[in-house]
């Protein structure tokens, strides 16, 4: 199954998510937000959007993985199809997976945990991030993900915490985020979790690796050797 947005409010939304702070605040005098260059912002942005690709550059097969870290099909394929995916594909040079944010308008908390999972990513651990939000995916739906509670999931993964929160309170990765919704809702994808195999197979839904698997193999047997 996959959680689908209609394309109309998909884009309404990006107005909506690019004004909204990333997430709740605490006072100022307790969250000051370190004052960031043009060109550290673009430093942090760089390193972000390199870190969300996982496997070799010159993989024959790349998915683009469109997904929203509070649509629980997407957990779903996180926790029962991806390490199988990783194992067979990913980890043996063969398949380049790269994750796109795609935070859907029904998720109120999806916008604050991409932007930390891009910030985490600015310092080389977006994908820890990436698993930690999705195992604790019915904590921060249930209760709200707070800048306080991001910060403390940076701390368990050994962050920058002054770094992280001056990339999360900045925005710093808003830009790249409204890009990806941009090129999402201009491709017509409607739903997550969505897989786009070398540009052209869609896979929608938290499929299962036996499909995986049969649409990477047929690439591969396509792919000149």
């Amino acid at each position: 199954m996959r959680h689908p947005i209609p394309l109309v409010a998909a884009a309404a939304a990006l107005l909506v998510f690019a004004a909204a702070p990333a997430c709740s605040q605490a006072p100022a005098a307790d969250l000051r937000t370190p004052t960031l260059s043009a060109v550290e912002r673009d430093s942090i942005a760089a390193r972000a959007e390199r870190s969300r690709s996982r496997g070799a550059e010159n993989a024959p097969v790349v998915i683009f993985e469109i997904s929203d870290f509070q649509c629980p099909f997407c957990r779903q394929f996180t926790e029962q199809t991806y390490p199988a995916l990783d194992s067979a594909y990913i980890q043996t040079g063969k398949v380049r997976l790269v994750f796109l944010p795609f935070p859907i308008p029904s998720h109120p908390e999806a916008w604050a945990a991409a932007e930390g999972a891009l910030c985490a990513g600015a310092q080389g651990k977006f994908w820890p991030m990436h698993d930690l939000l999705f195992q604790r995916q019915a904590e921060w739906s249930r209760d709200g993900l707070s800048q306080e509670q991001l910060e403390r999931y940076a701390g368990t993964l050994e962050l920058d915490l002054t770094a992280f929160r001056a990339c999360t309170l900045g925005d710093v990765v808003a830009p790249l985020l409204v890009g990806d919704l941009l090129r999402i809702a201009g491709a017509g994808i409607g739903g997550t979790p969505t897989f786009i195999l070398n540009g052209q197979h869609a896979l929608s839904g938290a499929q299962p690796f036996s499909e995986f698997q049969r649409q990477i193999d047929a690439l591969l047997a396509a792919t000149p050797k």
